[in-house]
């Protein structure tokens, strides 16, 4: 069998900013902390577990302004943000717990709530984000610990939600008093320049935003961040955040070495090229769709992100598919994980961000042969 064309996400090895440019620039920021270390004087030189703060500053004043009111003390630096997430479930939730949700969100959170027995409960809404009204009756019936929503870009669907929507969900849970986390790791993958560009609104007390700097753009990172001015994280200290579980926190070398990287290069011209490069793939994928004709074969149309969202013919199970297509060297994400209740087992992902046209083209062919296996053994019973 040919090689795996693998678009089921994750990491990819390289980015815009390549292995080998960004393995020296650690090594780089090593050598520097081992020298400081051995003599040389340094008032930042002790790792804190809220990030290195020359970073934090950095950030706080660039794309994370409209998070922290550009304080650098409203920022905690994590291993990307499923670190962030981690923290959330550690720190803010226990056992019995409820988090309200969108129907379709993140598989990740999904898993990590329920991994730590804390029950999810899904908000009706449509494209445009949670339905307010909807929201206002969950809050009083479940009583949340935390309100959880992907309004900037939302995974699986690559959708964003309206200003209104926002800030309806917003002054809901301000109002109800529960915490809102908004999951925002694919918010500077938005398409469109003003999506991309457009500054929201200042969060208030009760909001925390988790996010990262996104695979592709340098190659091996995981530098994620919890920003905002919830009493959940401004009331940790020192010591209780070093007490946090292992692998939450942010590498401190590597910190150090993206620091002085936005000092040389800053982050905006990379997030564009990235965006127009998921852009064009995305493009390529859906053109493929279309000229292999699939019967039944709908998807979303994303406003932003990594991923396209698909829905199979009636009665074709995405797991079942994955079996097949695997079998012809292509695989992705089933869809019904990404629900937190009611979930439609003819669903599923696939991240084109990282394929070149070649896997697009081959990939396409494949699965479409696999759906055709499939739909053409159904016909026949």
């Amino acid at each position: 069998m040919s090689s795996i064309i693998n678009w089921m996400g994750g990491w990819p090895k390289e980015g815009l900013v390549s292995a080998s440019d960004w393995e020296e620039r650690v090594e780089e920021a090593a050598a520097r902390a081992a020298t400081k270390r051995t003599g040389e004087t340094d008032t930042d030189s002790s790792p804190s577990p809220c990030g290195d703060l020359k970073l934090r500053e950095q950030l706080a004043k660039g794309m994370l302004h409209s998070k922290t009111g550009g304080h650098a003390g409203r920022i905690r630096m994590t291993n990307g943000a499923d670190g962030a997430l981690a923290w959330l479930v550690d720190n803010v939730l226990k056992p019995g717990d409820t988090v309200l949700t969108e129907r379709l969100t993140s598989r990740t959170a999904i898993q990590a709530f329920r991994k730590a027995g804390v029950r999810t409960e899904a908000v009706e809404g449509d494209r445009r984000g949670m339905d307010p009204e909807a929201l206002t009756t969950a809050l009083f019936q479940h009583r949340p610990k935390m309100v959880y929503a992907a309004p900037s870009c939302t995974d699986p669907e690559g959708g964003s939600w309206s200003a209104e929507q926002k800030s309806a969900v917003r002054l809901r849970c301000k109002e109800a008093g529960v915490l809102l986390v908004t999951d925002d790791r694919q918010e500077a993958l938005l398409y469109a320049e003003e999506g991309a560009k457009r500054l929201e609104k200042p969060q208030e007390q009760g909001h925390l935003s988790i996010g990262q700097l996104p695979p592709g753009l340098i190659a091996g990172l995981r530098i994620g961040w919890i920003a905002g001015t919830a009493e959940a994280i401004q009331s940790q200290t020192e010591a209780s955040l070093y007490r946090s579980r292992q692998g939450i926190w942010a590498n401190a070398v590597e910190q150090k070495a993206l620091s002085r990287l936005i000092e040389e290069q800053p982050l905006e011209p990379l997030f564009e090229l990235l965006r127009a490069q998921c852009r064009e793939r995305k493009k390529l994928m859906t053109e493929q769709l279309v000229r292999k004709g699939i019967p039944d074969l709908l998807w979303t149309e994303p406003k932003g992100g990594l991923h396209l969202w698909l829905t199979l013919p009636s009665g074709l199970d995405g797991e079942a598919l994955l079996r097949g297509a695997w079998l012809k060297g292509v695989i992705f994400q089933p869809g019904a994980p990404y629900y937190t209740k009611d979930p439609r087992e003819n669903t599923l992902r696939i991240t084109h961000a990282f394929a070149d046209e070649r896997q697009i083209r081959q990939g396409v062919s494949r699965l479409a042969e696999s759906i055709e296996e499939f739909t053409g053994r159904y016909s026949r019973h």
